[in-house]
């Protein structure tokens, strides 16, 4: 290094070729009027530190004076301003000394000697031999190929000329030809002679600020003065001291920010850089940093650490296709998407080159004024975030917070800030972009300190945390800013474009390769398309249809960490704006905007109702999208659902676990949690859709049965299904509705008894009554259902029904029964656990009287039998026992079930009862109606035509006693003539002669003679057992045992008593039993319809006697 600054101080010093001129007239020099005239070619040496014109000037600015280069040195570093330093006649000597400098024959032959082996490779930078070929041609073309220069002493020489040659674009080959019109139009200087006039003498120095006008208007040059523009910084790209404005701008931030970089290679540049947005940088230094950028941003040569880096990078992926090796207008994002197009698909791009890509992505989000097209398009938008005069990216977030706060943005502006975003990859890596890396790095440094930067891995551990409380409101507020524009083209989550390229080409029509932009929104390779088709695919029933376990895995990620916002789901934000903002203006927080839209599903329209609709029915599957169920139920999930798996196959078994687990204990500590689950159910109720296995088990169900009218709603669908299993249990046929569909049906309808709310039809139908009578319960757990039955009687009609539909549904099938399953569970598990469903009241109705059996649920299981008893509708085994015994002996009441939309009160039973003594009834029918008879006797409430016929009599004469001794105070009172009505009278009556027909009927003479019944007839036939015991009594009375001789005694006084009450002595008795009679129409109809026969038989009688009578007397 020492020889050869050396070598360069002999020729500064031996032949500047700079002499004053003697009048020689030599037309080759340049002439300038006055004093201090230059001549080129001039035998005389030179030296500037003895010059007249430029002695004080050196002395007073100038320490070293030892030779013309370090005085040379010493002026041109000195300040950008020279002219006010020195004076005009010394800018006039440095001015002809440098332009002889660089043309000088000498300073080439020098040149030759010291880079002969770069020569031989440029044969272009030689001399011709015919000496055509203009001054300093050699040293301007070497100087062009500075960067290609292997010669590391030749390469040295030129740099120390390069810093002479950058400050004067006259002294730049081409330039002057090539810039002539722009200079003068953009009004960048002065173009003239090489000569130095009067006026021109104040700007000889600061014609840097000629080059530095070119470059901050390069996009409006023409071609060839563009070419030399971005050539020269190309040129500069290696030590910024060539840059001789930026040289001049930032000395002191070098000296503050980059005291120990070494110059060359562009070290002080990529420092000066890093550091452009910190607070200590001079405005100066940061514009100048900017203008270089642009530079960059229009060829990425200009970058030599970019270059130097990724040059192995760009040549192997071919990323100047198109382009030729010396156009100078390749620009720096074309670079980079072809780079990152590389990565995407799993080349592998050296650490250096990708540091290098990471650097200038940071660059292009951190200042807008790198994208002049931006500028462009966002005018308007620009003045409303203060005009753009922020950097460090606050201007393009605030753009982007404009965008997706819905306001105004121009499809342009929108159009250029969706480019930024893809050329910077903001996805992909956290500290692309300042503001997000200054807003999150305390939410990384503690939440994601263990994730590795780089291909989104930080960017998910934030979306993962974008709920938690620890989440910074700026880091949030920037992360979904990014993310809005991530969301809208699926290429730019990294992880998810890997996973599900093969799926998204092979089901969505998407294209493969990651550059590829498309100006039609409506192309499925935007994201707003790929994603959501997908997204369908991710659960779709076909396994051909259906997406690799990996893509699936990506796409429930992204689905989890957008769950929150609607803006998130471009496909869902772009076809609901309006509705938007006609329902949700007041809901603009996490979840809310997507609640909002789903609680006003029935309200929207077209597109809107739609897109919200598919993605309920997918949440519905996924728990995960329900963000704020997700929170809020995590410890339920983790303590009552822990082993139900969240997969595809499972649908939302999830859901159904946290349904079941709903009224548990532990959820009282889980308010907000039971809050959610209950919102999903009310959402759910808006289409049988949102529920993954209804749909999946009854939708062929429902197209069948369900098609006239349209159900609108799963409410509708689950009446009509209902409605179809209730007419097979009444009629005993098979069943329309599939087992499976029965299944799910089970539990639509348990969730329905449970919260009045889930039933939309009993809440709508039964409002007054329930604010009458229910008011004060609290809903659910079944708790204003069971209200309104205990209410039956003074229900208003409407209201009446729907309760006795729901009574039907729970006792037909009480595994529907909120309350019984709830007050009987552990009895369920102890006594029932291998029953069905369907037989569960009849289970625990068997094993209500052992003695560890629950209190609680025992006085439910009594409920509902007695429930059970008020209409056969209710009682399934009644049905199936007696159905031909109903239609054989109680026809014109067995009809009724099909007119009757309330309980019949129990007089099917009746009447079934009144046949007993008879021994007409079938074996079967026959066990279930004594079975019916013992049950009221032990509980008089279980026969509700008692309760009703005998009801003021109870009052009067039994009003001490028991459920258990009711019956028999009646009966007692009916021997004794004590009971007043009528009605009650004939029915106590009835109920003694049906209990005649076995003693397990009469439970209190059942205990009384258990002992004699065993002893003398044990081997009777059913049926015949008290005929036995009073043949005993009869003919060994001492036989018996005191208390059954005394008991059978009574009984048949009893007997005697109501035979007497059930004859009918007269006519008068015949008309009162009518009157009194439940089917007294039916029976007068019958009694008419006889009269009318007789009438009809007897005029035809008549009339052939008569005439029998004339044909006679003939």
């Amino acid at each position: 290094m020492r020889v050869l600054v050396s070598v360069c101080l002999l020729v500064l010093v031996s032949d500047g070729g700079l002499a004053k001129d003697n009048g020689s007239g030599d037309r080759n020099a340049p002439q300038t009027q006055g004093e201090g005239k230059v001549s080129l070619g001039s035998s005389r040496i030179v030296k500037l530190a003895e010059e007249e014109d430029c002695r004080e000037d050196v002395r007073r600015t100038c320490k070293d004076v030892r030779n013309n280069f370090a005085i040379l040195e010493c002026l041109q570093n000195e300040r950008r301003d020279l002219h006010e330093v020195i004076s005009d006649k010394c800018n006039h000597l440095l001015w002809g000394y440098k332009m002889n400098l660089t043309r000088s024959g000498r300073i080439e032959e020098m040149a030759r000697e010291v880079c002969d082996s770069e020569l031989d490779r440029y044969t272009d930078c030689q001399q011709s031999g015919t000496g055509d070929a203009a001054p300093g041609h050699t040293i301007s073309c070497m100087t062009e190929k500075l960067n290609d220069i292997k010669d590391e002493r030749c390469r040295q020489y030129l740099l120390r000329l390069a810093a002479i040659v950058f400050s004067d674009y006259r002294l730049i080959r081409f330039m002057v030809e090539d810039c002539h019109d722009e200079i003068d139009s953009l009004q960048c200087g002065r173009v003239r002679g090489s000569g130095m006039g009067p006026d021109e003498s104040r700007g000889t120095h600061s014609q840097g600020h000629t080059i530095e006008c070119l470059t901050k208007n390069s996009r409006n040059l023409g071609p060839q003065c563009q070419k030399q523009i971005l050539r020269l910084a190309e040129l500069q790209a290696d030590d910024f001291h060539l840059d001789r404005p930026l040289f001049f701008a930032c000395r002191d931030d070098r000296e503050k920010f980059c005291e120990n970089i070494r110059s060359g290679e562009g070290r002080v540049y990529k420092c000066l850089m890093k550091n452009k947005m910190e607070r200590g940088m001079s405005k100066e230094c940061s514009e100048q940093l900017t203008r270089r950028q642009q530079l960059t941003v229009q060829d990425y040569r200009v970058s030599r650490g970019f270059v130097r880096a990724c040059r192995a990078a760009i040549a192997k992926h071919q990323c100047r296709r198109g382009s030729s090796d010396d156009t100078h207008q390749v620009k720096l994002s074309k670079i980079l998407l072809c780079l990152e197009n590389a990565l995407r698909k799993g080349e592998v791009i050296d650490g250096g080159c990708r540091e290098e890509m990471l650097e200038h992505r940071r660059q292009l989000l951190a200042d807008h004024h790198l994208s002049p097209s931006l500028i462009v398009a966002c005018q308007e938008e620009l003045e409303q975030c203060g005009g753009g005069i922020e950097t460090g990216g606050r201007t393009l977030h605030c753009l982007m917070k404009h965008a997706r706060s819905r306001k105004r943005v121009s499809p342009a502006c929108w159009h250029e800030l969706e480019s930024v975003v893809k050329e910077t990859d903001a996805g992909e890596d956290w500290r692309v972009d300042p503001v997000l890396h200054e807003a999150c790095l305390p939410m990384v440094e503690t939440a994601c300190k263990d994730v590795r930067g780089g291909n989104a891995r930080v960017m998910r551990c934030l979306m993962r945390h974008l709920t938690s409380p620890e989440m910074p409101s700026a880091c949030e507020a920037a992360l979904l800013e990014i993310q809005y524009f991530v969301s809208r083209d699926w290429k730019l989550d990294p992880q998810l474009h890997a996973a599900c390229l093969n799926d998204s080409t092979r089901l969505c029509h998407a294209k493969r390769d990651w550059t590829e932009a498309t100006q039609n929104s409506n192309n499925p390779q935007r994201g707003a398309q790929v994603l959501p088709c997908l997204f369908r695919h991710a659960y779709h029933p076909q396994d051909n249809l259906r997406l690799d376990p990996n893509c699936l895995q990506e796409v429930q990620r992204v689905m989890h960490e957008r769950a929150a916002f609607v803006d998130l789901h471009p496909e869902i934000e772009s076809a609901c704006m309006e509705s938007l903002a006609k329902y949700c203006s007041k809901n603009t927080g996490p979840r809310e905007e997507m609640t909002c839209l789903q609680d006003n599903l029935e309200k929207l329209e077209g597109e809107c109702k739609e897109a919200v609709r598919k993605y309920t029915e997918v949440e519905a599957k996924d728990t995960k999208l329900n963000s704020k169920l997700t929170i809020h139920c995590a410890q339920a999930i983790s303590q009552m659902c822990s082993d139900v798996g969240q997969t595809s196959d499972e649908d939302d078994s999830i859901m159904d676990c946290l349904i079941r687990h709903k009224n548990v204990e532990a959820m009282r500590a889980l308010p907000k949690c039971r809050a959610e689950i209950e919102h999903f159910q009310l959402l759910a109720l808006k289409d049988y859709t949102f529920s993954p296995k209804f749909k999946e088990a009854c939708q062929k169900d429902v197209a069948a049965l369900c098609s006239h009218p349209k159900p609108k709603n799963k409410a509708d669908v689950v009446e009509c299904l209902s409605s179809a299993v209730r007419e097979a249990i009444q009629s005993q046929t098979s069943h329309q509705v599939s087992r499976a569909c029965r299944q799910q049906l089970r539990q639509q309808l348990v969730q329905r008894h449970e919260n009045i709310q889930l039933d939309p039809h009993l809440m709508n139908g039964c409002q007054a009554d329930i604010e009458a009578y229910c008011s004060k319960v609290k809903k659910g757990k079944g708790a204003v259902l069971e209200c309104l039955r205990t209410h039956r009687s003074q229900l208003t009609p409407s209201c009446h029904k729907l309760v006795f539909v729901r009574e039907q549904e729970e006792l037909q099938d009480p595994g529907t029964d909120v309350v019984l399953i709830t007050a009987c569970k552990q009895m369920k598990q102890l006594y029932c656990h291998d029953r069905d469903s369907e037989d569960l009241l009849y289970c625990l109705r068997d094993n209500k009287d052992q003695p560890n059996f629950d209190g609680n649920c025992r006085i439910v299981v009594v409920r509902r039998l007695v429930e059970q008893t008020t209409d056969a509708r209710l009682d399934p085994q009644l049905l199936q026992f007696c159905r031909k015994d109903l239609g054989k002996f109680c026809s014109h009441k067995f009809e009724r079930l099909n007119t009757s939309f309330t309980e019949l009160n129990g007089i099917l039973a009746e009447c079934l009862r009144e046949q007993l003594p008879s021994r007409k009834l079938s074996n079967p029918c026959r066990k279930k109606v004594l079975s019916l008879t013992r049950s009221a006797a032990l509980n008089y409430k279980m026969d509700p035509v008692l309760m009703q016929k005998c009801r003021e009599d109870m009052k009067v004469l039994c009003i001490d006693e028991t459920e258990g001794h009711m019956e028999e105070c009646l009966k007692l009172a009916l021997e004794q003539g004590r009971v007043k009505e009528e009605d009650c009278r004939v029915h106590l009556a009835n109920m003694i002669q049906s209990q005649r027909a076995d003693i397990q009927s009469d439970p209190l003479l059942n205990r009384a003679c258990g002992v004699d019944d065993n002893k003398y007839c044990a081997n009777k036939e059913e049926g015949y057992h008290l005929a036995c015991l009073l043949d005993v009594l009869d003919r060994n009375p001492q036989g018996l045992l005191a208390e059954c001789r005394e008991t059978l005694r009574r009984r048949r006084e009893m007997y005697n008593t109501a035979i007497k009450v059930t004859n009918i002595a007269s006519i008068g008795e015949l008309v009162g039993h009518v009157s009194r009679s439940s089917e007294r129409t039916y029976l007068l109809l019958v009694l008419a319809s006889a009269v009318g026969i007789i009438f009809i038989g007897g005029l035809f009688c008549g009339r052939a006697t008569k005439r029998y009578k004339l044909l006679k007397d003939r």
